[in-house]
């Protein structure tokens, strides 16, 4: 298990590394690191990755890693996500990623259309959870799923990054508000929250190199209502409930959209 999880970094990061020295204007560089990446990837896929998409360890952490790295081919993503639900499901609604994959989960699972498998894990209360943390009286997110064992009883950090990444989901897809691919310094963002129907509002802000984002949304009865500021030097595609979609240019504003298709998509 150690290969699996080490090929994998190393496929992520000399794919970096030729996309940084591609920015650089170092072309030699670039070549270099994306043949070592190819090369990564190759050996990766031979190894631990079988015609119907199934990976060799068969867990979730490890098929969080490869479909959040892009390792695994565009033909077999949905049957590896697929996998990777059932392993949920098999688990009782549970997660079972530790500190390497625990991050990606949720987007994983909302980006390849489940984003109802990932509300389930979210809203879980039964541990391992978050929201067990919250009903044993957690103020902040521990390290270990049980920080607080049954006689009051602390293990571990109390307050730890591993378990709190849960918070990005929260920004990027309950929200709805991440950077555009390929954008620098949030020239470009998305609006496009994943919507679960217990969920009827979010707002939030982000202070990007460009000035103050905020975005909010509500759902009134049978109505959609999104306000977007956009900044000085910055445009927003966003994506209404109904698959609508929209440039905003800088500046604040408000407009209604039907609710309607906000059950999460299924690809």
């Amino acid at each position: 298990m150690a290969a699996l999880g080490s090929r994998r970094p190393a496929a992520r990061s000399s794919a970096t590394l030729a996309r940084i020295a591609e920015i650089l204007g170092r072309p030699a560089e670039a070549v270099r690191y994306a043949a070592i990446a190819d090369q990564v990837l190759d050996a990766w896929r031979v190894e631990f990755l079988d015609e119907s998409g199934q990976t060799a360890g068969d867990t979730q952490a490890g098929y969080v890693r490869a479909l959040s790295f892009g390792l695994i081919p565009g033909e077999l993503r949905q049957s590896a996500v697929r996998r990777l639900v059932e392993l949920i499901r098999a688990a009782g609604n549970h997660l079972g990623t530790g500190f390497l994959a625990t991050a990606q989960l949720l987007p994983v699972l909302a980006d390849h259309g489940y984003a109802d498998v990932a509300y389930d894990l979210l809203f879980q209360r039964t541990s391992p959870s978050w929201l067990a943390m919250l009903d044993r009286g957690a103020t902040t997110i521990w390290e270990d799923w049980d920080g607080i064992d049954v006689n009051g009883n602390p293990h571990d950090s109390l307050n730890h990054y591993s378990k709190g990444a849960v918070v990005h989901f929260l920004h990027t897809h309950v929200l709805g508000l991440r950077q555009a691919e390929g954008s620098v310094g949030w020239e470009s963002f998305v609006v496009a929250p994943a919507h679960h129907p217990e969920i009827t509002w979010a707002r939030g802000s982000y202070e990007s190199p460009q000035g103050r984002v905020e975005v909010a949304w509500q759902i009134e009865g049978e109505t959609f209502r999104l306000t977007v500021d956009v900044p000085p030097g910055s445009t927003a595609e966003v994506t209404f409930p109904n698959g609508e979609q929209a440039t905003l240019p800088p500046g604040h504003f408000t407009t209604t959209r039907p609710s309607v298709g906000l059950a999460p998509a299924r690809a």
